[in-house]
């Protein structure tokens, strides 16, 4: 059963932190999580989004269709303490307690490192942000009403993007987050005056 082999291998390598989207291949990995906000949209009441797949060219890392046929570019990142992930590898971890503040400054980083990327394969009709989580402590329930009320500053290239936590059995899906993007902030000015 070469293919149990496999998967005992893949299992001894996954993440010992924050590991529930955790793949060795890094394209799964990422459709994987593009696949899961997809599907929470759908179950929460309509995605207007399908057919995701992997590229070639990163960036994006994916893209897929709108209602219209239209090819959108989709980005994926991650909200990982890198420390804890370090000390999980030495099997010793002091597990991260976000506070609201350190959550959303570390969402503007991304969006912003992301917003200067050069997307290949232009033009698209949108670039969507997945940003997605496993952190124990970066609760739906405590950080979601937060993100709800802020929001981020103005960006050039990113239309929409989205924070998407591990599966929650509570509610049986992937609880998301749409971030309001302002239409008329500088991204840098509001990062410099913190």
């Amino acid at each position: 059963m070469p293919w149990l082999k496999q998967l005992i291998d893949i299992l001894k390598r996954q993440r010992k932190h924050a590991g529930f989207f955790e793949w060795p291949d890094k394209p799964i990995k990422e459709l994987g999580v593009v696949k899961r906000l997809f599907e929470s949209m759908e179950k929460s009441g309509g995605c207007p989004y399908a057919n995701p797949q992997s590229t070639d060219k990163d960036p994006p890392d994916c893209i897929a269709f709108d209602k219209d046929g239209n090819i959108i570019a989709v980005e994926v990142s991650e909200i990982v303490d890198q420390d804890t992930v370090r000390q999980a590898a030495r099997g010793s971890a002091d597990w991260k307690f976000w506070n609201e503040k350190e959550v959303l400054d570390r969402l503007e980083r991304i969006l912003l490192s992301k917003d200067k990327k050069h997307y290949h394969g232009q033009p698209y009709s949108k670039i969507v942000l997945v940003i997605f989580t496993d952190e124990p402590f970066l609760e739906p329930n405590d950080i979601v009403p937060t993100i709800e009320m802020h929001q981020f500053p103005k960006v050039t290239t990113i239309n929409e993007a989205y924070l998407l936590f591990s599966y929650d059995p509570r509610v049986h899906s992937y609880p998301f987050v749409k971030l309001i993007i302002s239409p008329n902030q500088s991204l840098k000015s509001d990062l410099q005056n913190r």
